[in-house]
């Protein structure tokens, strides 16, 4: 199972996460060509509630930065634009469209607008609904996008703390896709574990932050570079290839 994180730039790590809205090259820089990119399409810009799309040009700004990212990575793939639900339950339901309606449509403008790119098709689902998730499958199979791609991403757990949930959701997403490749976004370490059989990968950047009992945040480099070693090895137990 890989696991995709932005670790300390002291260490060298083959799957790396890149935000499209707060791209650093430095890492990638540093270290130069890695196995593996996900170009994340920069979805927190709805954890502000006012906000209800994305930016204008902003399917253009993220196949541009996919574009100049080729040259770092073995295999770069780029994350269509969706609509969240965890963030805001209900707030991205406009005009009588909810989030899966409009991700559909948001991952179907992409892909057809941009072909060449390497795509990461995320499937959203609605707060805390597992079930849900078979909506946005069905309809990318009625669009053709179950045969045309092999790399899909479920995407509306980065918020869920409940390990219940996040494994039955990623459970249903396998049962509509059982030949495909799985990413997780943003899932809890326990989760992550109960999953390893199932998903090709997920991401995380929580080791960077306070989100357990007795962990720390991170003051400088070297606290960093020891947290994310630990994080690792608690997450995946040595199974990760590291690059160098």
């Amino acid at each position: 199972m890989r696991f995709y994180t932005l670790p300390p730039i002291s260490v060298c790590w083959n799957f790396i996460l890149v935000n499209a809205n707060k791209p650093s090259f430095s890492y990638l820089k540093r270290w130069g060509k890695v196995k593996s990119i996900i170009l994340d399409c920069g979805v927190e810009v709805f954890r502000d509630p006012s906000v209800k799309d994305y930016p204008k040009y902003h399917l253009n700004r993220l196949v541009s930065l996919y574009r100049k990212l080729t040259k770092y990575a073995e295999e770069v793939y780029a994350v269509a634009p969706d609509y969240p639900d965890d963030y805001h339950p209900k707030n991205l339901w406009v005009d009588g469209k909810t989030n899966i309606e409009r991700t559909v449509e948001s991952v179907a403008e992409a892909v057809d607008r941009f072909s060449e790119v390497n795509w990461l098709i995320p499937i959203q689902g609605h707060n805390e609904d597992p079930l849900s998730v078979a909506k946005c499958i069905e309809m990318y199979e009625d669009l053709g996008l179950t045969k045309r791609f092999n790399y899909f991403a479920v995407a509306n757990l980065c918020v869920s703390k409940k390990v219940d949930t996040i494994v039955k959701t990623v459970n249903v997403a396998r049962f509509y896709l059982p030949n495909k490749r799985l990413h997780a976004f943003g899932i809890s370490l326990s989760a992550a574990k109960k999953l390893r059989n199932i998903l090709f990968s997920f991401d995380s950047l929580a080791y960077t932050f306070p989100r357990e009992r007795g962990l720390w945040s991170c003051k400088n480099r070297e606290e960093r570079e020891r947290y994310f070693k630990q994080y690792v090895e608690r997450l995946i137990e040595g199974d990760a290839v590291k690059c160098g």
